[in-house]
């Protein structure tokens, strides 16, 4: 994910900066898959339906824990942040790197346990290291470890009946091939560009075109099947076709015809609200991805999953338990996205060991206590349509078929013992049975009220009353209204 905390040099010497160069070249671009409207909604159903995954950020940044020998420096942007090259950064890092035996069941365990219905995992993530045997790199568990830990992260996901997504890293900061001078705003450590420097050591984007594509094309036929490939991120010179973005994509659907991308081979992380007005052209991706945001209306017309964070930050820092929000934030984004129309991707970053902070734990486990109960009105959920009816601002709805379900807010103080009336106009609803999920001794009432109106006519309207014991009795005091038609 793009986003730094500090930058602090520590690599000596002044750096002589090279002219930015224009990408080589693309040659010739695949024609983009044409797709009828029938064929990618049956492709992105589950997806829209699952609501909720987990990612994973995990890699050599999880051992180092927020500092580089004592200087703070984030978390999967240490390196860049610290200006550290390639060397000297995985000196220190790869020897604290020691995944525990059975760390990936206990991620997906937790994830099944959250309610999650798919999982992302870094598979490299910008430093360059890959979690898995990379066939072109000694930079990579394999070679390291002698271990394979994507293969037993999608070998645990499944088992656990999830989903299985990977995020790959486009751009690299050990690969040196890698030509960051095509476009200085993707950030780059600035001890690797100097060590590059010294040793002579020339860029050749074109190989490393090749090396992308090689190590994508090993995650795909060997891993497969990929249900979704999450792609980490570009910007300027260095997007769409610089990535040779449409052969790359080829190559993902050959061995998994029914992969879904994100669109990150062509745009920026998300971070820019003024993204969320621009179309998204299915050529280029399948669905958008705002970064630690829900935006304001969603993305009406188009799939979005919001990627969020249970602290500050992705890869592991020994300080973000003091960042933890609480489950109930974390459940009303997950309502959310839900009544916007979009998932949530929320993240956990283990520690060097795989493990998982306890009170990551925590969150994810209350969350999953409330989708045990509340679930229906999240899966497989679309948005209430804008004007099917008139709502109290701080109350979301999802649909699930014929079914309308209404997120209610937490009570403010002092409103505790009271109960809680809502009053909809009675023309918007018809024979709806009024209940709260996991409340069968909860009992809602629903009268018609008349009262006058501005011209003399009288207007009529449903009062729905629901008990103040609906609050004390949901699960993070979190209840949900459910308003069910009879057949």
């Amino acid at each position: 994910m793009k986003w730094r905390d500090a930058i602090m040099i520590l690599a000596g010497g002044t750096l002589m900066w090279a002219p930015v160069a224009a990408a080589e070249p693309a040659g010739e671009v695949p024609a983009p898959v044409q797709e009828s409207a029938e064929a990618r909604d049956a492709r992105m159903k589950w997806w829209r339906d699952a609501k909720f995954g987990m990612f994973i950020h995990y890699g050599l940044y999880s051992g180092l824990a927020g500092e580089f020998k004592g200087i703070p420096g984030g978390g999967e942007w240490i390196q860049c942040n610290l200006g550290l090259d390639t060397e000297t950064y995985a000196a220190e890092a790869l020897p604290l790197f020691r995944p525990a035996p059975g760390c990936t069941e206990a991620w997906a365990a937790l994830a099944k346990e959250a309610g999650c219905r798919y999982m992302v995992l870094t598979s490299k993530h910008h430093e360059g290291f890959a979690l898995f045997d990379a066939a072109q790199s000694d930079y990579c568990t394999g070679h390291h470890l002698g271990r394979d830990i994507v293969k037993e992260f999608v070998d645990s996901a499944r088992a656990a009946g999830m989903r299985v997504g990977l995020y790959h890293s486009v751009i690299d900061w050990h690969q040196k091939d890698y030509d960051n001078t095509i476009c200085r705003d993707l950030c780059y450590p600035a001890g690797q560009e100097l060590y590059l420097q010294e040793k002579q050591i020339p860029r050749n984007h074109a190989a490393y075109q090749e090396y992308l594509h090689n190590q994508v094309r090993q995650l795909v036929r060997n891993y497969g099947p990929i249900d979704i490939m999450w792609w980490d991120y570009s910007q300027g010179n260095l997007s769409g076709e610089a990535w040779k973005a449409q052969e790359l994509m080829q190559t993902c659907r050959e061995a998994n015809p029914g992969v879904i991308f994100n669109n990150r081979l062509y745009a920026f992380s998300g971070f820019d609200p003024a993204e969320d007005t621009q179309a998204l052209d299915f050529s280029k991706g399948d669905f958008s991805t705002p970064e630690k945001r829900i935006p304001r209306e969603g993305y009406p017309g188009r799939d979005w999953e919001a990627c969020m964070t249970v602290g500050n930050r992705w890869g592991y820092h020994r300080d973000d338990h003091q960042n933890y929000k609480s489950p109930e934030r974390i459940i009303c984004q997950l309502q959310e996205c839900a009544a916007k129309g979009g998932n949530l991707l929320l993240n956990i970053g283990p520690r060097a060991d795989g493990s998982i902070p306890e009170g990551i734990v925590e969150v994810f486990k209350r969350v999953g206590a409330w989708m045990a109960v509340n679930g229906e009105a999240v899966y497989n959920s679309r948005p209430l349509a804008p004007d099917a009816l008139d709502l109290p601002e701080d109350i979301l709805a999802s649909v699930v078929w014929d079914d309308i379900y209404l997120f209610l807010p937490r009570r403010a103080p002092g409103e505790e013992e009271m109960d809680y009336v809502l009053s909809i106009p009675a023309n918007q609803l018809n024979a709806v049975y009024p209940s709260i999920l996991g409340q069968d001794e909860c009992e809602v009432t629903l009268e018609r009220v008349e009262e006058p109106g501005d011209d003399g006519e009288p207007l009529y309207y449903l009062d729905i009353t629901i008990p103040a014991e609906a609050w004390h009795q949901a699960v993070e005091g979190l209840p949900v209204l459910k308003l069910g038609y009879d057949g």
